[in-house]
């Protein structure tokens, strides 16, 4: 799935990119993939993959978390 329309990346690009660099920005994730930023709409997608492929999967703990209070 294309996440960055401006630079063509797509979610296995950004996902290669973790393993390889285990980038903690969205910054590094663009300079291993030899590009910038341009409009930062992807910016929310490639940070949940970055988590994903992290292991600290935010909403999941979120969702973790709201479901044992109810």
């Amino acid at each position: 799935m294309i996440v960055c329309s401006c630079n063509v990346l797509n979610d296995q690009d950004v996902r290669s990119a973790v393993e390889a660099e285990r980038t903690r920005s969205i910054s590094q994730i663009y300079g291993c993939l030899g590009c910038s930023a341009k409009c930062g709409r992807c910016a929310r997608t490639i940070r949940r993959i970055m988590d994903e492929a992290l292991g600290n999967d935010r909403h999941s703990i979120a969702a973790g978390t709201q479901s044992s209070q109810s």
